[in-house]
């Protein structure tokens, strides 16, 4: 892969040349408005906005960033264990059918709760057992998002994987643009004797109704919230309590590498160096 200097990176593929404000927040107002240029219930244009707030749709690359907590659930006891941040790199590319064409590649770092330093080692509260904490880089995954909205994906790498991913629109309110991407996971287990995997995981975006009428921006400023459920990871060795674990976070989704939180380009520079370099060629489609 070639070898992208950041600088290069940050200003030449990650920025647009369009002056983009924050997207407004929601609010509790029932009264739904929806602007003369955005037509929602168009599938082939409410797809390609749901595009250019989750990502972009010039095909270049977007990231969508999110700081959390992920806690145990165990005898209906929930406990915080663990900060996690996400990052998760995509770039879509538009198909004539009016589809999108996807690839994403996920930085994850498991934290200390009140430092937020990345940890190597944890002490599990709940088997008091040490154990090696890792940082993940997933993918890259690459799969097409038809006008049905339900996610397409590639064949899976190991037999018994089931996978259900798709968009889920909701009404627009008071100026805001809203919707989910969910995904429903399970994983048989890797290692004789290992256990599966089950995953639930919901990304909430929110914009402004507003700026996506402006037809002229390939991407607009986005809020994103995170949740999931999901069984023990194999590394936690807790595979005799019964129990699951929950992360929620909350960030935005920006096309700029600039615009990251600079505690997340410290942990980029110090652990996935590389990555971040090549992205471009990892992103391919």
């Amino acid at each position: 892969m070639g070898n992208l200097a950041r600088s290069d990176l940050s200003r030449r593929n990650f920025a647009i040349g369009a002056t983009c404000g924050l997207a407004h927040l929601g609010s509790n107002a029932v009264r739904a408005t929806t602007p003369p240029a955005l037509n929602w219930d168009d599938p082939s244009e409410r797809l390609r906005d749901m595009i250019r707030v989750m990502g972009r749709t010039d095909g270049g690359v977007a990231i969508r960033w999110t700081k959390g907590v992920l806690s145990g659930i165990v005898n209906k006891e929930t406990k915080q264990v663990l900060g996690i941040t996400q990052q998760i790199f995509t770039r879509h590319r538009r198909k004539d059918d009016g589809s999108f064409d996807a690839v994403y590649l996920e930085l994850v770092y498991f934290t200390d709760l009140q430092s937020g330093a990345v940890l190597t080692k944890w002490n599990n509260p709940y088997t008091d057992r040490t154990v090696t904490v890792p940082t993940q880089s997933l993918g890259p995954t690459r799969f097409n998002i038809p006008l049905t909205l339900q996610v397409i994906n590639e064949p899976y790498a190991m037999e018994g994987i089931v996978n259900k991913h798709w968009l889920e629109p909701l009404p627009i309110v008071d100026g805001d643009v809203a919707f989910n991407e969910r995904i429903d996971s399970y994983v048989p287990p890797i290692t004789e004797g290992g256990a599966p995997l089950n995953f639930h995981e919901v990304f909430a975006f929110r914009a402004s109704a507003e700026l996506l009428a402006d037809r002229s921006l390939a991407h607009v400023p986005a809020t994103v919230d995170k949740v999931n459920v999901i069984s023990w990871r194999p590394w936690m060795e807790m595979s005799e309590v019964d129990g699951v674990t929950m992360s929620r976070g909350a960030g935005r989704a920006i096309v700029d590498y600039n615009r990251l939180p600079p505690d997340l380009v410290g942990k980029n520079k110090e652990f996935f160096p590389d990555v971040v370099a090549d992205i471009e060629d990892y992103l391919s489609i």
